[in-house]
């Protein structure tokens, strides 16, 4: 039989996983965002440095937020679990200084 303190762990250890997937899900998205803003080559055409910014500041604040998240649980769980298969998206930008 399961006990409860072990079925918690088990609940928080989960959340604490999709949590750690979805910032690092934020963590890529905030990352292109701002290669987009600085690579000629992946710059979508037409789209201005103020839209850029704007697309920049906005993924990282849902970074941050995505990280507290993440951090919170961990706090409760007293560890941070394994990564269970979480990693960062490859990048393919086409620039010939290969960045991204």
């Amino acid at each position: 039989m399961v006990r409860a303190g072990e079925l918690q762990n088990s609940l928080l250890e989960s959340q604490a996983v999709a949590a750690h997937r979805a910032y690092v899900e934020a963590l890529a998205a905030w990352e292109r965002a701002f290669h987009a803003a600085s690579c000629l080559a992946c710059r979508p055409e037409g789209t201005t440095d103020q839209e850029h910014a704007l697309r920049c500041a906005s993924a990282e604040a849902e970074k941050e937020r995505r990280r507290v998240v993440f951090r919170d649980l961990c706090d409760g769980l007293g560890y941070v679990p394994d990564g269970h298969g979480v990693a960062l998206p490859p990048e393919g930008c086409p620039s010939p200084s290969g960045a991204g």
